[in-house]
């Protein structure tokens, strides 16, 4: 008789749990958890700082920008490649 292993342990599925879990709590505009940045004590307490500016990501939303202008925005995938 073979006896097969079992593909996840007690451990590792605690650990999936606990990820699906957090992720469920996590908001998905900010990335904070909806548990704490929900609750009535949390009003007034974030700030946003100074926006950063990303290298890659601008030449890509100009890109799907000419492209969506010119109607041909559907299902496209583009690739950043850094040339520095």
């Amino acid at each position: 008789m073979t006896e097969t292993e079992a593909e996840w342990d007690d451990n590792e599925r605690a650990w999936a749990i606990a990820l699906k879990q957090v992720e469920a709590d996590t908001c998905p505009g900010c990335g904070e958890p909806r548990s704490e940045s929900t609750h009535r004590d949390a009003e007034g307490g974030y700030e946003v700082d100074l926006p950063i500016i990303c290298n890659a990501c601008t030449p890509l939303n100009k890109a799907r920008d000419r492209y969506a202008e010119a109607g041909m925005d559907r299902g496209l995938f583009f690739e950043v490649k850094r040339t520095w």
